[in-house]
């Protein structure tokens, strides 16, 4: 065979190859938009997700009353990705946003079954905002890596001047227990099965509504972005 026409077989099949390839393009394309199409039918004949009533949270509630939008926080402290979400983003969602009057931020309950220590925690931090000092014991468990004990409770009971009997009594109240197990029914309702989970949403009528959830630990970046979205 000559070179020339070795060259022009190799052509030929280069040729090919680039114009299955360019029609393959053409194929993902129309199954992308196909797909896209079907995401939007799905999501507009799903009914809308059930407004959350944010009455009774607002010891575990940060910012201002007449805050339009609203993060809902689910959260186990004994996990360390929670713990990393407290160290690195909170901080900077309180300077811009909540501190700022733009949203609120609510904590709820979602101690997991294989942290000894996380429904403890929650139980300390609850009973601590009946005294109106839930992020005192908030910030104090997860410096302390969730490793809630007696002796971290009785520091901070101390510290911010808490009636220690009466939190402990608190804690024994099975009414709290149940306010926590309430917390996780809804998450695990939401479809919660893993902490930090996040829910970013309006609020009306002292609910959330028209919102979005998020798992994982979340950059200060995703939580900008949903909620300049909201404000448009």
């Amino acid at each position: 065979m000559s070179t020339s026409i070795a060259y022009a077989e190799e052509k030929w099949v280069a040729d090919e190859i680039f114009t299955q390839m360019s029609e393959m393009r053409k194929e993902i394309g129309q199954l992308k938009d196909r797909v896209a199409g079907l995401e939007q039918k799905l999501a507009e004949a799903q009914p809308k997700a059930a407004p959350i009533s944010l009455v009774g949270s607002e010891n575990m509630t940060l910012g201002k009353a007449d805050a339009k939008l609203a993060i809902i926080e689910f959260s186990d402290y004994e996990c360390p990705f929670c713990a990393k979400h407290y160290k690195n983003v909170l901080p900077k969602l309180r300077e811009r946003y909540i501190d700022k009057g733009v949203i609120q931020y609510v904590m709820k309950d979602f101690p997991l079954e294989f942290h000894a220590h996380a429904r403890k925690a929650s139980l300390a931090t609850r009973c601590a905002g009946e005294q109106k000092q839930y992020w005192a014991m908030h910030d104090a468990v997860f410096e302390a890596h969730g490793l809630v004990s007696d002796e971290l409770i009785g520091s901070v009971a101390k510290q911010h001047k808490l009636d220690l009997a009466a939190l402990t009594q608190c804690m024994d109240d099975p009414a709290q227990l149940r306010k926590v197990e309430s917390d996780m029914a809804l998450g695990s309702k939401l479809g919660v099965n893993g902490t930090p989970a996040f829910l970013v949403g309006r609020i009306k009528d002292r609910q959330l509504v028209d919102y979005k959830r998020f798992d994982g630990v979340q950059s200060l970046e995703t939580f900008a972005g949903m909620i300049e979205s909201f404000k448009k």
